[in-house]
């Protein structure tokens, strides 16, 4: 891989720093109130309700590319589902469903915008906004991704067929894992939330980690429609289902600086035209478990809706510095974390990545919707004039696929197909400057050189719970020309349920939700040595539980 010089000017950097401009001057235009903002837990069910409504056509404004969410804009995405619902004057027991589900799982939220009270919220707090229990049996040896690549990447998988579960440490056998979150707000702009979780075997210490771990935890701000926060966030970009491309949540989350628009807004001016939009902009910092310890992490993702039936959108993160990789002064640090002037390999080499994701819809095909996400990561400005000053291009990865939201007419059926191809440096760098978190992938959990097909099928049941039976098919191939190695090929099948959250009147009206999951795969050559094969299988159980309990609350 060649290092960088001034070929790391890439016209997205700019493209980017512009949108960011264009962001803060259209959110500054907006609401100068304030208002309690927490993020929904990737895991939630209350994406899959969102998801499901948008796939009924009853979402106008919903930008699922940037996750997460807060549940302040959940709740007004649930109250325009009911708004276009009933315009439409039909009878769809499946949106009312989510509907009346979402209105239990915001309650306070949903309060806050049908009286106008958003930007006007006492001191609050919420000391358990929800209790899981988890339950997870694995068996089946692990996937890597440092063997016979060198320096180039380390890491490991977390737990066999579960992956972007924000790298929670399971041993083989049985696991336990519980989880608690809660939040309070002050002043009606500053709210704290966090996640803790307590994983691993109740017979034996976990391996090679702690079992007290914090998942989640943050302080946020609210100016206007913007949402400043400092701590630890999950993230997932981009149109993925089965994996994120550029970030996801398959690794432990790491310590940043973000900012990201609380609802979608329009651009000023004739910019109005590209629609909905929605941005997001992260600075933190990685681990020390790489010669470069401690790199810098700084990246962007506009998203935009410029028709019902069309979103597009923009990624683009660049890493740099870290121990014996920081021989510049303060301007070659603004320099590399603005993208304007990286400098040279020989002060601080950087790695860049830079991407676009499209969606279309088509309402006269039962909603059926086609996206498509190209990544590139590093430059080749001089080896593709003309094309290679605006996008990294030596490692080109593509994820794809189609999603049938209707598949029978009373749209209680869905069927998705997805496609992975990811290039063979992809997540890779020379020296260290690769995209793990905690030695684990920080996009597709699949790693460098591989290749990845979906097929899943998913039915509603009483519109209460959820199945989906997915089948896939696998394939890694070792770095080209290391003797001795065998291309790895895989296949398995996943059943997943869900049971909505419901109240449960012996506990006064507190939420209970329930989730599993079934999956089994046969791997030859699994790492990639020959005559050695894995069947691998998990099982997990997951329940949910958000008590009824009064909020403590005052004003000052």
């Amino acid at each position: 891989m060649k290092p960088k010089h001034d070929r790391e000017k890439t016209g997205a950097r700019i493209i980017c720093c512009a949108l960011g401009l264009l962001w803060l001057v259209a959110s500054a235009g907006t609401a100068h109130a304030s208002t309690y903002v927490v993020y929904i837990p990737l895991e939630s069910s209350i994406y899959t309700e969102l998801d499901t409504l948008d796939g009924l056509g009853m979402l106008d404004t919903y930008l699922p590319e940037i996750r997460p969410i807060s549940r302040v804009e959940a709740a007004r995405l649930t109250l325009e589902a009911q708004r276009n619902l009933t315009a439409s004057e039909r009878s769809d027991p499946l949106a009312q469903t989510m509907i009346r589900v979402l209105r239990e799982q915001l309650h306070d939220e949903v309060g806050w915008l049908e009286h106008d009270a958003e930007d006007n919220q006492p001191t609050t707090i919420h000391p358990i906004q929800e209790l899981q229990a988890t339950y997870i049996y694995t068996r089946g040896q692990r996937r890597y991704m440092n063997q016979n690549t060198g320096s180039e990447i380390n890491a490991e998988e977390a737990t066999p067929l579960l992956p972007n579960n924000d790298g929670l440490p399971t041993s083989s056998g049985s696991n336990e894992i519980a989880t608690w979150s809660g939040w309070g707000g002050v002043g009606g702009f500053f709210t704290a939330y966090g996640e803790g979780a307590l994983a691993g075997p109740l017979t034996r210490d976990p391996v090679n980690t702690s079992r007290a771990q914090l998942v989640l935890g943050e302080g946020v701000v609210s100016l206007g429609n913007f949402a400043i926060s400092a701590g630890r966030e999950e993230m997932w970009w981009g149109t993925g289902h089965f994996g994120a491309l550029s970030q996801g949540n398959n690794a432990r989350t790491f310590n940043a600086v973000r900012v990201q628009g609380i609802h979608p807004t329009l651009l000023p001016g004739f910019l109005r035209y590209l629609g909905q939009f929605r941005g997001e902009f992260f600075f933190g910092q990685l681990d020390h478990d790489r010669y470069y310890s401690r790199p810098w992490l700084c990246g962007q993702n506009f998203a935009f809706k410029p028709l019902p039936t069309f979103e597009f959108g923009f990624t683009h993160a660049i890493m740099f510095g870290g121990r014996f990789n920081d021989h510049y002064g303060f301007s070659g640090f603004i320099g590399r974390a603005t993208g304007f002037n990286t400098g040279s390999a020989s002060s601080g080499n950087t790695n860049s990545r830079a991407g676009i994701y499209l969606k279309f819809r088509f309402p006269s095909l039962r909603d059926v919707q086609v996206y498509q996400e190209i990544l590139g990561e590093d430059n080749l400005t001089d080896e593709i004039p003309g094309v290679g000053r605006f996008l990294p291009f030596l490692a080109v990865s593509y994820q794809g696929g189609v999603y049938v939201p209707r598949l029978t007419a009373d749209g209680q059926t869905n069927l998705r197909f997805e496609y992975a191809i990811l290039e063979p440096n992809y997540s890779t760098h020379s020296d260290s400057l690769y995209w793990t978190y905690d030695s684990q992938l920080m996009g597709d959990p699949m790693g460098p050189n591989a290749s990845e097909v979906d097929l899943a099928i998913g039915r509603w049941l009483w519109n209460r719970y959820l199945v989906d039976l997915d089948g896939f098919y696998t394939e890694r191939a070792p770095r080209f020309g290391v003797p001795g190695l065998h291309k790895e090929r895989s296949g398995g099948a996943a059943i997943d349920l869900l049971r909505l959250a419901e109240k449960i009147p012996k506990l006064r009206g507190a939420l209970g939700e329930v989730r599993a999951r079934g999956a089994i795969e046969y791997v030859h050559s699994i790492n990639y040595a020959p005559q050695t094969s894995s069947l691998r299988f998990t099982m997990m159980l997951s329940l949910g539980l958000t008590p009824a309990l009064p909020n403590w609350s005052w004003n000052w």
